[in-house]
């Protein structure tokens, strides 16, 4: 009996362990096209998990979210974009307007300046029937954004 409550309670914790991992994890992936000096970055971006199945709009609020957390890697001459969310304590500030910041009438759409499917597949994808999204997003509109709301500091405040 109990190696029977041994066994179900490692299989329980282990359960756990796992779902934390992977709650909120982003299956998105991106590629980087070309940066722009208006502050606009333009990328590839599609989901593995999802395939044929991504939406434009899922694709537009997951470009945002590279922009935010994960940053774009350099590629064929873009330079890396770092997350402009770039430390937890930004992080956990922006939480508190997520929600709002994504809802159907929310500010992310102002961040936006086109998607469109991609019929030049990433070099990442060997499987043509997925959907690749063109996203630009700006950047720096939303650098200036998240300054006015106090999520970031700007960068001419004093250290």
């Amino acid at each position: 009996m109990k190696n029977k409550n041994l066994k179900a309670f490692t299989l329980l914790f282990l359960s756990i362990l796992s779902m934390s991992f992977t709650t909120n994890r982003k299956t998105f992936q991106t590629e980087c096209v070309s940066l722009e000096t208006q502050g606009y970055v333009t990328f590839k971006i599609w989901n593995p998990a999802k395939g044929k199945n991504y939406t434009s709009k899922q694709a537009q609020k997951d470009a945002i979210l590279a922009i935010l957390f994960t940053g774009i890697s350099g590629n064929n001459g873009c330079i890396s974009q770092p997350p402009i969310l770039n430390n937890s304590t930004n992080q956990d500030k922006f939480k508190t307007i997520e929600k709002k910041f994504f809802s159907a009438n929310g500010k992310w759409t102002n961040f936006t300046r086109s998607s469109a499917i991609e019929t030049t597949m990433p070099n990442a994808i060997g499987e043509k029937g997925w959907k690749v999204y063109l996203i630009t997003v700006s950047r720096d509109e939303l650098q200036k954004y998240l300054q006015e709301k106090q999520i970031i500091n700007s960068l001419n405040t004093a250290f």
